[in-house]
């Protein structure tokens, strides 16, 4: 064995626990996400409004839950970018070696670049019509 292979067992038990302590992070968010949820669904009315000022209550309402679903949404990516982190980290250790493929099938994936991909491509579009709606908005004035 050479030593461009040779790897520490210290640095390697380092990177699992480090590892492991992300993961754990990520059930908790998984958590709050599930939470997040459920109090955004709590928000909504399942009767008629019948309150002194019910767009004064309709406002709040709305309010709140486009932060609950703003912290959702925000939890998702974070939730995603964490596991996709560890799948990519996973395929590049090579602990899906030709040893191990014999008993356990992996074929490479490359779902994680094509989703980054997805996800750029949406933001270039959000941010492509904003630019539209502010030329309109300049030409208008």
């Amino acid at each position: 064995m050479s030593n461009d292979q040779y790897v520490d067992p210290t640095q390697r038990m380092a990177e699992s626990t480090m590892r492991i302590k992300d993961l754990y992070q990520v059930e908790r968010k998984l958590v709050l996400l599930i939470e997040t949820a459920g109090d955004a669904l709590a928000i909504l009315p399942e009767e008629e409004v019948k309150d002194e000022n019910p767009d004064q209550f309709v406002r709040e309402r709305a309010l709140a839950f486009r932060q609950l679903a703003s912290r959702y949404f925000s939890l998702v990516n974070d939730i995603q970018l964490a596991l996709r982190s560890h799948v990519n980290y996973l395929t590049k250790t090579a602990s899906f070696t030709p040893v191990a493929n014999k008993t356990i099938p992996f074929k490479t994936s490359i779902v994680n670049q094509q989703k980054q991909l997805e996800i750029w491509a949406e933001a270039i579009k959000a941010i492509q019509q904003q630019i539209q709606e502010i030329k309109q908005i300049g030409q208008e004035q």
